[in-house]
């Protein structure tokens, strides 16, 4: 819908916090009980709301890799479009056009379907 809108900052925004919904899921999928036997600090996060919450994204797209949700180069290119969205989220001089924020959520769209299956 913001793309829609011509809201393109926006979609980058929303696009990132929806596949950081997927992932969560994904993660706390895998257990909290490997969850916290890789993060010992974490053990008072009991449910994914508490992750998100408490535990920042960076840190959560380390763990996905960590549980094989995702490869080592397929994080990095996640921590890539993490720091495109952070672009998006805070003043800055960057203003994506429409071909860019469609190419960022398909981007996305593919990273979904390379984890979904893990």
């Amino acid at each position: 819908r913001c793309v829609e809108q011509g809201l393109f900052r926006a979609a980058h925004v929303m696009s990132w916090a929806a596949f950081m919904d997927f992932l969560e899921e994904r993660i706390a999928a895998k257990g909290f009980k490997k969850i916290h036997k890789l993060y010992p600090g974490w053990a008072k996060h009991k449910t994914v709301e508490d992750l998100r919450e408490n535990v920042n994204e960076f840190q959560l797209l380390e763990c996905g890799e960590k549980l094989g949700l995702s490869t080592k180069t397929q994080t990095k290119a996640l921590k890539g479009l993490l720091n495109k969205r952070n672009e998006c989220a805070h003043p800055s001089d960057y203003y994506p056009e429409l071909n860019e924020s469609l190419g960022y959520i398909s981007e996305l769209f593919k990273r979904i379907a390379q984890i979904q299956p893990k």
